[in-house]
């Protein structure tokens, strides 16, 4: 491998980085703009993903469904306590 065709890799690869700024640089803005634009639907979508962002705190927090279940599988097919009758 020569430093030609590593010289002429690295400038493909410097010329598609600048191209995705690009690309992103327009996103962001159309977002801006469209949120700018209607802004009950930029609060629709603020409050639809800090309920789903609580939601997955609560379900980490508690564990997960496949855990409750575990647990409380263990807890039934644990033996019950005998209880000791007193002799009067």
């Amino acid at each position: 491998m020569n430093v030609h065709q590593l010289r002429r890799w690295s400038d493909r690869a410097g010329s598609s980085l600048r191209d995705s700024s690009e690309v992103a640089r327009s996103g962001i803005n159309t977002v801006y703009s469209k949120a700018m634009n209607h802004p009950r639907a930029a609060t629709a979508v603020v409050l639809g993903t800090g309920v789903a962002a609580a939601l997955l705190w609560l379900a980490n927090r508690n564990g997960t469904f496949h855990a409750k279940r575990k647990e409380t599988l263990q807890r039934v097919r644990r033996p019950a306590r005998s209880r000791k009758t007193r002799a009067s």
